[in-house]
């Protein structure tokens, strides 16, 4: 069968997309499908409501995979934005250079304009070949299979050789109630094969020694990077890894991958390969004198640390690794002002990056699988795609006299791993940051319920809260405005830079980075009116005459998605961001958490936090961030006019770490 170009591709995307959001987004019954023609499904969408909604659902859908740097769907989720830049008449605002070898040799460099602006992000380890071979006794030896028997890890180095083995246990240098693996008389392994058991000393049942009693998981010792730059930093010639038998841990049984481990640090410098609990055992039943299992010998290293030769086998490894750039793009178009205002930016920007395959950022685990980012952030990307057809419109029907600044649309890569793409920018602007009036950031706009917003930023200028105060109260949503600038997503690069930003966020949810962020959850007429919201303080902005001076806000709040890192998962999902009851509203209780264990219900008000008040969920988040996983809290909360209590026990907010 003949393979369409991708532009066809992406059409016939588009084009599905639209039907089958027409039809989610309007029906209210089997009836009503049956009956409305497309055409009239379409006029109830409205045109706005029906073009972002295309776009959310092309950016989610799977064959995109999750739009994670480095991957084709990151490269044609480029493809799709520069498309529509195109579409709207936008100018490209980068330049790309190439050199071309003329006839006589001599080379000449020639820019031209790109909607790319491109940068490496981090390396990406890849493997080239991979071979491994248990020697067991005098003469009996057995050839593993790649993906079956043995995974190369994201820690591995290149290497031939053959050596000796050398059971380390857990490798954990100096762990609690004075554990180490290398106390001993001769912790030196050179030359030798270290073999390592992931996580950390268990008991009879299979679960941690060293965590506390109610909590799931593995404590931090039981991270695989260290153990394996312990056992190199001794002088290992390699490294085999492999799951303790009987541990309490769904990983158990399978063997994991270099795209699972990669920027988990290590060695580097030695082969590193996981192979699985049978082979182990035949390793260690073979290579130990006593015959003892690889059972045996964990039970050893359950109770103490200890370097256990088995003299008898012997591994030779093969293995080639190289490293090299991952390479991406932030997309960026202008749309061109007028008269003296001109030379200066808005900046409108989204990341349309995600987490892939969730081999890195997954709050699920789930790696492996496509997570398709539908909130975060095809619905940030989608209204930014919006607002450059609506502002493109508003410019062309601008008088000549008219005096408006550039618009600045751009779409940010790696911000998932770092904010990446929004840093290269700041760091390479196409103008003076004095050129750059603010920058709006669109990120998870698109999980609006009932009617509530963050609004960020609104300290970072003078002038700005008073300018943009009157435009929250006509914009048919609830705005919790808040002054702070920082937070995790890409205006915070903006603003370290010194230069004002807003940042529009519709909260946090069940799905966030979770393969279960799709496109059908979305709610489109919300997400249109933070657009609407955006495109008046735009336009307000557009042909101000008085500049935008910037304020810092440090310490002004951070948002409900901010900077803090938080050990524990409570369980709910706010119902009201705007601060008008004092006290943190309940909007939804999730499954199999510590709310909902502890009876909480959609529409209780938490007023307090054991003997803490909270007037606000800027109030409680300092309270999470304080928590561990174990604690038990007394929440006060009002339910029917009436004050209760609840005593609950938090739950670690992701699986504890565990290599």
């Amino acid at each position: 069968m003949h393979r369409p170009a991708k532009s066809s591709i992406l059409a016939l995307l588009c084009s599905a997309a639209l039907t089958h959001a027409a039809i989610a987004q309007t029906a209210t019954s089997e009836a009503a499908l049956g009956e409305s023609p497309l055409a009239e499904l379409l006029t109830k969408l409205g045109p706005d409501v029906t073009r972002y909604t295309q776009h959310v659902m092309t950016l989610a859908n799977p064959f995109f995979e999750g739009r994670a740097p480095g991957t084709r769907g990151n490269d044609i989720a480029q493809e799709y934005i520069e498309f529509w830049f195109k579409q709207f008449g936008l100018e490209p605002a980068f330049t790309e250079s190439t050199t071309i070898t003329a006839a006589d040799g001599s080379e000449v460099i020639t820019s031209t304009p790109s909607f790319r602006q491109h940068f490496e992000v981090g390396l990406e380890m890849y493997v080239d070949s991979a071979a491994v071979t248990l020697k067991l006794g005098q003469t009996d030896q057995m050839v593993l299979a790649g993906g079956k028997d043995f995974s190369v890890l994201g820690m591995s180095g290149s290497g031939q050789l053959t050596a000796p083995i050398a059971f380390v246990g857990y490798s954990i240098v100096a762990g609690p109630n004075e554990y180490g693996s290398y106390f001993g008389e001769n912790p030196d392994l050179t030359g030798k094969i270290a073999m390592i058991l992931r996580f950390e000393p268990m008991d009879e049942n299979g679960r941690s020694k060293w965590v506390r009693e109610g909590v799931e998981g593995w404590s931090n010792y039981a991270g695989l990077a260290p153990k394996i730059s312990a056992a190199v930093r001794r002088g290992a010639a390699g490294v085999i890894v492999v799951n303790p038998p009987g541990a309490k841990d769904d990983r158990i049984g399978k063997l994991a991958t270099w795209r699972e481990t990669t920027g988990q640090g290590g060695s580097g410098r030695v082969p590193v390969v996981m192979i699985t609990e049978d082979m182990a055992d035949r390793l260690v039943r073979a290579g130990d004198p006593s015959g003892r299992s690889l059972l045996d010998l964990r039970r050893i290293a359950d109770e103490k640390g200890e370097i256990i030769d088995l003299p008898n086998a012997a591994v030779e490894f093969s293995v080639a690794t190289r490293f090299a750039p991952n390479r991406t793009a932030n997309m960026g178009a202008i749309l061109r002002g007028k008269g003296a205002l001109a030379d200066e930016f808005i900046v409108i920007g989204s990341h349309f990056d995600h987490v892939g395959y969730g081999w890195f950022g997954s709050r699920t685990g789930e790696a492996g699988k496509i997570h398709p980012g539908a909130d975060d952030n095809a619905s940030g990307t989608s209204g930014m795609l919006l607002l450059a057809e609506r502002l493109s419109r508003h410019y062309a029907a601008a008088g000549t006299d008219a005096n408006l600044r550039s618009v600045f649309f751009m779409g940010y890569s790696a911000e998932e791993s770092g904010l990446n793409g929004s840093a290269y920018y700041v760091q390479n602007m196409i103008a003076p940051k004095e050129k750059h009036t603010i920058m709006l950031n669109l990120d998870m706009i698109g999980r609006v319920r009932d009617g509530n917003v963050e609004a960020n930023g609104t300290g970072t200028a003078s002038g700005l809260a008073e300018m943009v105060t009157p435009l929250f109260e006509n914009s048919g949503l609830n705005i919790a405005a808040r002054p702070g600038g920082t937070g995790p997503s890409d205006h915070a690069s903006f603003y370290a830079a010194g230069i004002p930003v807003m940042f529009f966020f519709s909260g946090l949810h069940e799905e966030y980075h979770a393969p279960s962020d799709v496109a059908a959850l979305i709610n489109p007429v919300g997400a249109v009116k933070v657009v609407d919201l955006v495109e008046r303080i735009a336009l307000s902005v557009a042909d101000r005459t008085e500049p935008l001076t910037f304020t810092s806000t440090d310490g002004g709040g951070v948002a409900m998605g901010g900077q803090r890192r938080v050990r524990v998962r409570f369980g709910i999902a706010p119902g009201d961001y705007s601060g008008s009851r004092p006290g943190v509203l309940v909007g939804q209780v999730f499954p199999d958490t510590s709310a909902a264990e502890g009876g909480l219900q959609a529409g209780d008000l938490m007023t307090k936090w054991n003997d803490a008040p909270l007037t606000s969920v800027d109030d409680w988040m300092p309270q999470l961030e304080k928590a561990e996983p174990g604690d038990e809290v007394v929440i006060t909360y009002i339910r029917d006019d009436k004050e209760q209590t609840a005593t609950v026990k938090l739950k670690a907010s992701r699986r504890t770490p565990g290599g």
